[in-house]
This record gives structure tokens, sequence and C-alpha cells, in this order.
């Protein structure tokens, strides 16, 4: 079932898959995501999608974790890119996340916010050098 706003539940539901996903984000942003899915799973990533978008996964340390989190804008916030950083810190290791974090924050600037939940804002509306630096950082963990 396509993913939609369950008002009783005050969520999305459902499984959002990639035609949704697509038709749903900022058409500034399509190139962006296209390339980085497609990049992604060519590297031999993997994508599993959910009710508010897709989780790019990869085997790090021998098992699989959940890296980030693509949005397409809803309810108020914009096309992103979010990063658990705590869940992270544990799966992958301080230091690996550190270096991501420095590369995105180098990346995307102002597009990058927060500390402990990071998101990369509107990865779309970056330079090309810049969102293809941000593509890098995590194609890096591969």
């Amino acid at each position: 079932m396509p993913s939609y706003y369950d008002s009783v539940k005050k969520c999305r539901v459902g499984t959002m898959d990639e035609g949704q996903f697509r038709a749903e984000i900022d058409p500034r942003s399509a190139s962006f995501f296209a390339t980085l899915l497609g990049s992604w799973t060519k590297a031999g990533g993997l994508l599993r999608w959910g009710a508010g978008g897709v989780s790019l996964r990869a085997a790090i340390g021998g098992r699989e974790i959940a890296v980030c989190f693509l949005a397409p804008q809803f309810a108020g916030k914009k096309d992103r890119i979010e990063l658990a950083c705590a869940t992270l810190a544990k799966q992958m290791g301080s230091t690996q996340l550190d270096k991501l974090k420095a590369a995105l924050r180098a990346a995307g600037s102002e597009h990058v916010l927060g500390t402990s939940m990071i998101s990369v804002v509107e990865p779309g509306l970056l330079p090309p050098a810049s969102q293809r630096a941000v593509a890098k950082a995590f194609l890096d963990l591969m």
C-alpha cells in the first residue's frame, strides 16, 4: 500500500516506493537523489523503503546498518537526509562517524543542521560539486 498520512495515528503509514518518493521530492532535488540511490546500490548498498522515505543500508563492521534516511518534503519539512548519530556511533564507531560528519559539513555547509540528529536539508540545492561531495561522503563508507 502506498504511504499516506493517517490522521488518527498522526503519522505516515504504508510503504513508499521509488515512484512515490520521486513524485514527492522537490523537482530541484530529483537528480541528486536519483544519482545517490543509483550510486549506493551500484556500490553494493541496500535500500529499505518505509512509510516516509528510504533507508540507505550497508554492511559495516560485519553487520547491516542503516546509515541514513532520505525523506521527501512533507508536513512543512524540506527534502532531507537524516542521520541518527548516537545509533551510528554504536554501530560504526565514533571515529568513522566523525569522519562522515566532517565530510558532510565540509560539503554541505549551511545545509547540514543538528548535532545528535544531523539533517542535510535540500541537498539538491547545493552546487554540483557539493552534491558530489555529499554523495561521496556516504559512498566512502562502502
